[in-house]
């Protein structure tokens, strides 16, 4: 283990939020190991309940468990913005060598095309997308999904444009290396540290976008659980039963905190500067 990674590992709050992320990926894959109670179960007789040792986070207008409804709503929250980072940070890629490699009129029309994209506020757009087609879950990560396609594209592209013109290339052209093995095997390889802290760091923004469809009501329809959902729900009871919505923001705030923390210590990590 080189000093870098010991510096990584001896700052606690990169070990912490990397402990949190972990616990969340496994509550997210498995959440009935760790749900008490049913989360569509409504119960007439605890509605509105405070928290308790019962209830946890305690219970909702129909009286459902708002803790076992915060860890489903936590598997489709994770599902939605890893998979649709996963889609523009691929797409975004490719986009992002073709206009870094080849340059010119491919370059100019890719960028533009990107110059498009941030016209809107990445919101605006999903929101778009997701009445365009409709709030079912595919809809929704490819919405979100597209909304990060530029960032991915405008990054990639931006180091592509400075590789190209290293020796290594100008080496591999000389040998006969086809484009497409040059981008592969020359380009993107050298890029993998920034495509793992771009992906990183958009991962949070991108669990933002889709807390805040769920709050706007464009995400996956109820009686399933999101996050966002959860808080937009619960605005009609901030006063009478403020928990309904603190709990469900809490837990979104605490995953885009440790995501944010985690990508800082990535970056340090990654950044050639540092070694």
């Amino acid at each position: 283990m080189n000093k870098t990674m010991r510096r990584f590992f001896k700052n606690y709050l990169n070990l912490i939020s990397l402990a949190v992320l972990l616990a969340v990926i496994i509550i997210a894959f498995i959440p009935e190991i760790f749900s008490p109670y049913d989360p569509y179960s409504m119960d007439y007789n605890a509605i509105l309940e405070p928290p308790s040792l019962k209830h946890l986070f305690g219970t909702d207008q129909f009286g459902r468990d708002i803790f076992s409804r915060c860890i489903f709503g936590l598997q489709k929250s994770v599902i939605i913005a890893f998979s649709s980072i996963l889609i523009a940070s691929f797409f975004g890629s490719i986009l992002g060598l073709i206009a870094g490699y080849y340059g010119g009129f491919w370059d100019l029309l890719i960028m533009r095309i990107c110059d498009g994209f941030f016209a809107f506020p990445s919101l605006i757009l999903a929101l778009f997308i997701v009445a365009l087609f409709g709030a079912t879950l595919i809809n929704m990560i490819i919405a979100v999904g597209v909304v990060y396609i530029p960032i991915f594209a405008r990054t990639v592209r931006g180091a592509a444009l400075s590789i190209r013109e290293s020796l290594f290339v100008k080496a591999s052209k000389v040998i006969g290396k086809s484009d497409l093995k040059i981008m592969i095997e020359d380009v993107l390889l050298n890029l993998s540290s920034i495509l793992i802290v771009t992906f990183t760091t958009n991962l949070s923004t991108a669990f933002l976008t889709e807390a805040s469809l769920g709050f706007l009501g464009l995400s996956v329809p109820p009686p399933e659980p999101t996050l966002g959902g959860l808080v937009g729900q619960g605005t009609a009871f901030l006063l009478s039963a403020p928990w309904v919505t603190l709990f469900p923001g809490f837990v979104i705030a605490l995953i885009v905190l440790n995501l944010n923390i985690l990508g800082d210590g990535l970056r340090d990590l990654l950044d050639p500067k540092n070694k």
